[in-house]
């Protein structure tokens, strides 16, 4: 999938390497909640990669991770899409009961900052989620100290919760109504 500014694919084993960078690079990572300095080694991401391609084989399109590319194929950033399993509560955050819920981020490699790829590629994202799964709530958690993101987002169409998950992040949706009704022109793919 792709506009004239970013096209996002499923990432191949080629990809490791790149995101590897990309999760060891503190600027990039830094409101993302992992352990200060806990870096990822090689031994780490390929095990992380069958992992990835277990849950994929299992739940297709709805455990996925996007590699972002400029149209001259040079990698940019990533995003993650995963299933939010039944009874799932983080802070005061709690799935609806039997609602499929996915949730999402998307990050960039620093020297792509602010460009409006991060709103780009989050609606490419958004659009992948809401026709080629049957999602009915797309979250994504951005981190309060983190205003490009929470701007990525909102230009995405995310709405503010005012519902907190882990430490500082809250929780923003869409659900499948609202991406039909702000994204008409896209929704009559949807699953």
């Amino acid at each position: 999938m792709g506009d004239a500014r970013i096209v996002i694919a499923e990432a191949e084993e080629e990809d490791l390497s790149f995101l590897l960078g990309m999760w060891n690079d503190t600027t990039v990572m830094r409101y993302c909640g992992y352990p200060e300095g806990k870096g990822w080694t090689d031994v780490e991401i390929a095990k992380w990669w069958r992992y990835y391609l277990n849950n994929r084989a299992e739940y297709g399109a709805e455990e996925t991770q996007f590699i972002l590319r400029v149209p001259d194929g040079t990698r940019v950033g990533e995003s993650y899409v995963g299933r939010v399993p039944e009874d799932f509560a983080v802070g005061d955050w709690r799935k609806p009961p039997e609602v499929r819920c996915l949730m999402a981020d998307v990050k960039l490699a620093t020297q792509w900052w602010g460009q409006g790829l991060g709103t780009v590629s989050m609606r490419l994202v958004t659009a992948f989620v809401f026709e080629q799964t049957s999602c009915e709530l797309f979250v994504v958690p951005p981190h309060r100290d983190n205003p490009a993101a929470v701007r990525v987002y909102e230009k995405a169409c995310f709405r503010h919760t005012g519902v907190w998950a882990w430490p500082g992040h809250e929780i923003m949706e869409m659900s499948r109504d609202e991406y039909a009704s702000r994204f008409p022109e896209q929704g009559e793919g949807a699953v």
